[in-house]
């Protein structure tokens, strides 16, 4: 069983527990599958608790707002080729997380019975094909009634449709209650809308389709960035450019209405918001024309992409943009 439903998951759910629900003591105990986790390390795991929910503290989260949507505790099950049938028992009491492993489970070196490697069953991107938990619940039925080897053309054939789609998806996303929002390259033709739009892709804005004399009436900054983390590594180099195309924008009337738009809307787009919104919006997000008030540090740059998870819970920036966006805010501390 990998690490991520094995330690990760119960570490999870103990936190928000104990985050969101003070009083259910009882489930602010760590739940770890005994098969995998031994004694000793289940001990340390729970000693490292309460700076964990310390950590998630410090992202000034609407708990209320969280334990109003959420109800109930969380409680992680662990269902196995071994597993029995009352482990998908119902129960009023808590949320069931279930961590569902194909791998069997062996006993001794992970090398033993036949080859077997630890969670090898378990990472999606060798069996996948890139099926996701989206795509599948989409088309559960038809994955469920088709032959073993008709599954692969048909998973492709999803995606394809899923893509085609997607080219049409040209809503943006608010974050919070600013006026940065983040969105796909088809939401960059609604260019009208702001009065600044910042492109994240190595395709110009020519090729994008966008209309030259929207684009002339609205500014727009062109980051000349790749897919994958080439595209993420050269957002280090082209982030230094933000500061003069917000100092074009900026109004002691208003704040700017900007838009980050990349190809997923995951990744560099929200790279990119999460710069602006480190610089040109204080702790209570308010927009500041000044921006030496503010004192970024990791801490800051955390709260901050907790509001845009907030906002748009599919944000997926990689560790490398990350990376670049600390690189540029924090110099002196990469």
């Amino acid at each position: 069983m990998p690490d991520a439903m094995s330690k990760t998951v119960p570490i999870w759910c103990a936190v928000i527990n104990r985050l969101l629900f003070g009083e259910a003591h009882q489930s602010h105990i760590l739940q770890t599958p005994n098969e995998v986790v031994a004694k000793s390390e289940h001990a340390q795991i729970e000693g490292r608790l309460d700076a964990f929910v310390r950590d998630a503290e410090s992202l000034d989260l609407d708990i209320q707002s969280l334990r109003s949507t959420l109800c109930k505790p969380l409680r992680p099950l662990w269902i196995t080729p071994d597993s029995s049938a009352q482990y998908l028992q119902s129960c009023t009491a808590y949320h069931a997380v279930i961590c569902c492993t194909a791998s069997r489970r062996v006993i001794g070196t992970e090398a033993s019975e036949y080859g077997y490697i630890q969670g090898a069953g378990d990472d999606s991107e060798g069996w996948s094909h890139g099926l996701t938990p989206a795509l599948f619940w989409k088309h559960q039925q038809q994955l469920l009634e088709a032959v073993e080897e008709d599954m692969p053309d048909m998973i492709q054939r999803f995606l394809i449709t899923k893509k085609s789609s997607n080219a049409g998806d040209d809503q943006a996303v608010q974050v919070g209650p600013t006026d940065l929002y983040i969105g796909s390259l088809a939401s960059a033709t609604q260019l009208g809308l702001y009065d600044g739009v910042v492109i994240c892709s190595d395709q110009s804005p020519f090729i994008l389709g966008l209309d030259e004399q929207a684009r002339k009436k609205t500014k727009t900054l062109h980051l000349p960035c790749g897919e994958g983390k080439i595209g993420s590594r050269a957002l280090r180099s082209q982030l230094p450019r933000l500061s003069p195309f917000l100092d074009a924008l900026q109004s002691k009337d208003r704040p700017p209405r900007l838009l980050f738009a990349c190809s997923s809307g995951k990744d560099l787009s929200v790279g990119v918001a999460l710069t602006v919104l480190s610089v040109l919006y204080d702790d209570s997000y308010q927009f500041t024309l000044d921006a030496t008030k503010t004192k970024i540090d990791k801490s800051l740059i955390r709260r901050r992409l907790a509001r845009i998870t907030i906002a748009k819970p599919d944000a997926n920036p990689s560790r490398s943009t990350l990376q670049s966006v600390h690189a540029f805010l924090m110099p002196r501390e990469t």
